[in-house]
């Protein structure tokens, strides 16, 4: 008898947690036929056709929950790693070493808000696909988003290729019950030694690297009703030599806005990407590099469907890039991207999807369609033909 009891009890026990407790998996699975064509200052062109991922939503699988603690307080974890489903592989060519390389956190809420610790998104990025119709996926991400990785200027500076993610980050959301007004912290840690001034010895060979990875930004934004409005900032160290007295750095401010009036919803976005290499001036001067662009993009109802399209268009400061003959360009280098696509819902979680995009160059700016390129082309299309499927 004291058995079936103490048994009873422990079934009442666990059945308390697991009501308190919840687990998911979720995740993308977007496949589509994509192309691009791109013709060169010199006349030449460059084509490729080929089965793509993630031309509608980013393939992804992931795992999260939430555990209630009482006294409105929560903890939860949210693991998310990028799939590519074309080829078999484990997220991108670049993060392959990342298993949870979209989203790998942990988090505490209540009313106070939520910190969260952990692999996550940049604040400035949310601007850049909330207030996209295409979402920065496929042919029809907006240009801004794309220039992030040129190099460019005198000392060949990079934007902030890495504007998508930050790891080792802490961050602070606000609470949702402030009426409409949302907004975030986040702060990075380089996790790099510190040195004082005369110690260690200099290395034989190479620097020491004290500061690169460090990150912070923030966004503050109000949504209500069918209105919404947002501004982030961030700032991040990219590269950091101690004996040289060199720190490069990323900023990136953007605001966005969105209306929805029901029969279509409107959108539009304003970023300003800058790079600077700071030096000891005993070393060398400074060198600056900043580009800025816009978007505007609406997206249409139609039926079980949606119509999305946008243009978007973005700007270098300097005019130092050379055609392929080796001569300076007179201005500065700008593209501009036109995109028009639809969506056909099948079913809540199953979509067929069509975009097709083009995009002008001017100047030298080193664009394809959706890609940073090696030569200045001259204009570029690209298109996506493809299936997503939720779960």
């Amino acid at each position: 008898m004291k058995k079936s009891l103490v048994a009873l009890a422990a079934l009442a026990v666990a059945g308390v947690a697991s009501a308190q407790s919840s687990v998911t998996l979720f995740g993308i699975v977007d496949a589509s036929v994509s192309g691009t064509s791109t013709k060169f200052v010199d006349g030449s062109k460059a084509s490729s056709t080929r089965l793509d991922n993630s031309g509608y939503n980013s393939s992804r699988i992931g795992f999260r929950g939430t555990e209630d603690l009482g006294g409105g307080l929560a903890a939860s974890f949210w693991l998310e790693a990028a799939l590519g489903n074309d080829s078999g592989t484990a997220g991108s060519t670049s993060t392959t070493a990342q298993l949870f390389n979209r989203r790998s956190t942990v988090s505490l809420s209540g009313g106070f808000g939520e910190i969260r610790l952990g692999r996550d998104y940049k604040p400035t990025f949310w601007n850049n696909t909330v207030f996209d119709p295409f979402g920065t996926n496929g042919q029809g991400t907006n240009v801004l988003q794309n220039v992030a990785g040129v190099a460019s200027g005198a000392g060949g500076l990079n934007f902030d290729s890495d504007n998508v993610r930050q790891s080792n980050t802490v961050g602070y959301f606000l609470p949702s019950n402030l009426g409409g007004l949302y907004g975030q912290v986040q702060y990075g840690f380089d996790e790099k030694v510190k040195y004082t001034d005369g110690a260690p010895a200099q290395p034989l060979v190479g620097d020491v690297d004290t500061r690169s990875g460090d990150y912070i930004g923030g966004r503050i934004g109000y949504a209500a009703g069918p209105f919404d409005i947002a501004l982030a900032a961030g700032q991040g160290t990219i590269g950091s030599a101690y004996y040289a007295g060199q720190d490069t750095t990323n900023t990136t401010y953007n605001v966005g806005a969105s209306w929805d009036f029901g029969f279509m919803k409107l959108y539009g976005e304003y970023g300003h990407l800058e790079a600077e290499s700071k030096f000891d001036p005993a070393y060398a001067p400074s060198v600056k590099q900043a580009a800025q662009g816009g978007l505007l993009g609406v997206t249409v109802p139609v039926g079980p469907g949606l119509i999305r399209a946008s243009y978007s268009y973005a700007q270098l400061q300097d005019a130092q890039f050379n055609d392929i003959l080796g001569n300076p360009y007179g201005g500065k280098p700008k593209a501009q991207k036109f995109a028009i696509g639809y969506v056909h819902n099948l079913s809540k979680r199953t979509a067929l999807y069509g975009t097709v995009a083009y995009l002008d160059n001017k100047n030298g700016m080193p664009l394809g369609v959706n890609t940073v390129e090696k030569s200045a082309p001259d204009s570029s299309y690209g298109y996506d033909f493809g299936i997503r499927h939720a779960f």
